[in-house]
């Protein structure tokens, strides 16, 4: 298991701002089954088998990627056959992984472009909208991430060795505990009529690796969700969260979906 994150580093003392955030981290913690239960890859194997239109994509500026990635999962432990058709291998890999993964390959303007993945548990996003966008598109929505980041992510892509693998963690909130916040199930939203029952944070376990061959940047993607209880029953944690919501600016609030929730939530830490 990887443990709890680092929540006084994910809400900072220093306020809310975008960080890159990124620690060195271990392939195979990663990659390996976490939940004993199953649950999580039945899930998964429940939307490809729905619908898997709006969760896999490919491009095929994605298939070399796919390749090594296979044979990655195979390494691992993963149960793979590597002699089916590509779309068949690339769902085979999102219902072995219990992370959901994507795939940014550098074009030849030196920047990386969303070419492909499996994303069965998305923070209110969609693969297919994002399919095809330089990473600047993809984050555009968010409010001064580019200004901030933008350069030093290409940074980060382009200098990392293949034997590097970066982690890094990312919060989000919800109003329920459910892992696939995919825009077309129009989930319910954090106002201000939640109760503490209804207020989830959200966090993306994101993992960096490029693959040797292709050049390739596999984005790797686990959701945990924790009840707001958690940070109630620990004073100073609670008290610190508050000050990292409160000092959101508007449009970083309202891009979290946090816009109408936060002073009743931000009330409920102080208190």
């Amino acid at each position: 298991m990887m443990g709890d994150p680092d929540w006084h580093q994910l809400f900072s003392k220093d306020g809310h701002r975008w960080r890159m955030g990124v620690r060195r981290g271990e392939l195979r913690e990663f990659f390996q089954p976490h939940d004993e239960s199953g649950r999580v890859c039945a899930e998964r194997a429940r939307w490809l088998a729905d619908d898997s239109e709006p969760y896999a994509a490919l491009l095929p500026e994605a298939t070399a990627a796919l390749r090594e990635t296979v044979r990655l999962a195979q390494t691992l432990g993963a149960a793979m056959e590597s002699t089916s058709s590509p779309h068949e291998q690339l769902l085979a890999l999102g219902r072995a992984w219990e992370a959901d993964f994507a795939w940014m390959h550098p074009d030849g303007n030196g920047a990386h472009r969303l070419v492909g993945g499996v994303v069965c548990f998305p923070s209110s996003w969609s693969l297919r909208e994002k399919l095809g966008q330089p990473m600047a598109e993809v984050h555009a929505p968010v409010p001064g991430l580019n200004d901030r980041l933008a350069r030093q992510i290409e940074s980060l892509f382009a200098r990392q060795a293949p034997d590097d693998v970066w982690l890094r963690d990312n919060a989000n909130f919800s109003r329920d505990d459910q892992l696939n916040y995919h825009p077309s199930l129009q989930r319910r939203r954090l106002d201000a009529h939640i109760t503490p029952a209804e207020f989830w944070v959200r966090i993306e376990r994101q993992l960096l690796v490029k693959l040797p061959e292709s050049g390739s940047i596999l984005f790797g993607i686990r959701v945990e969700a924790y009840p707001l209880s958690r940070f109630l029953a620990d004073r100073p944690l609670a008290r610190q969260m508050a000050d990292y919501l409160a000092s959101m600016s508007p449009a970083a609030a309202a891009y979290k979906g946090l816009t109408e929730a936060r002073p009743v939530v931000v009330e409920w830490l102080r208190s």
